[in-house]
């Protein structure tokens, strides 16, 4: 009998010290587990009878997985090229000049490097067929990394297919999570996944701007100093 006076006084002193909207919010949580736990389950257990079911089948129209596409859609309108890509070149039986070339200094127009092609493709074929680390580094390959170094002054170099792979890949081998890099908000798609891939705190600059990456680099500083405090 005595405990229960000091129980509604304990209930009364919690109710006195708690904010009303945490009464609120507390309540209303606990009327929705109420309803949760005796209305909802009440609709789960509904059961129908075997022409219910059946009539239910009968009206069931499942959605199409991919919607109707116009087959004159200009993305299903494959173009043809039908030369040699360079500087210009023929799609669909009109000479076009190509702007979307990474062709920039006209390697491909080099009667020279075209001859030299052919003779390493007579020699090694059209390719290794291999990664690096496998069976994919040919002799040719160790001595352009060699020439690269020396040219370049450095003690080594390294080769890469193509320049996306050598972007996307290099930027996270120097850079990891924790380290801070600014860049230009208008980089490439390459240099993107590359800082993606790095997981470093990327902050971009607007474009060419070098006042708005001074008072990025100003902002880290202050953020820095405060760190070391």
């Amino acid at each position: 009998m005595v405990a229960i006076p000091y129980l509604f006084n304990e209930i009364e002193r919690i109710f006195e010290n708690t904010p009303l909207y945490v009464i609120v919010l507390e309540a209303f949580l606990l009327l929705s587990v109420i309803w949760l736990l005796l209305f909802k389950r009440n609709g789960r257990d509904k059961r129908y009878t075997k022409i219910e079911e059946e009539e239910i089948i009968s009206k069931y129209e499942p959605e199409p997985l991919i919607a109707e596409t116009d087959p004159n859609h200009p993305l299903l309108q494959t173009r043809l090229v039908q030369s040699k890509v360079g500087k210009r070149v023929v799609v669909d039986g009109h000479e076009c000049l190509n702007l979307a070339t990474h062709n920039y200094l006209g390697l491909l127009e080099d009667d020279k490097i075209l001859e030299d092609a052919c003779n390493t493709l007579k020699k090694y074929g059209v390719g290794s067929c291999g990664p690096r680390g496998f069976y994919g580094t040919m002799d040719v390959h160790l001595d352009l990394e060699d020439r690269l170094a020396k040219f370049t002054g450095m003690e080594e170099s390294v080769v890469y297919s193509y320049g996306f792979s050598t972007i996307a890949s290099a930027i996270p081998a120097y850079a990891k999570r924790g380290d801070v890099i600014f860049a230009d908000e208008m980089v490439n798609f390459a240099i993107q996944k590359g800082l993606d891939a790095s997981r470093s705190t990327i902050y971009y600059y607007k474009h060419n701007n070098m006042a708005d990456l001074e008072r990025l680099l100003i902002e880290q500083q202050e953020r820095d100093a405060k760190v070391c405090l």
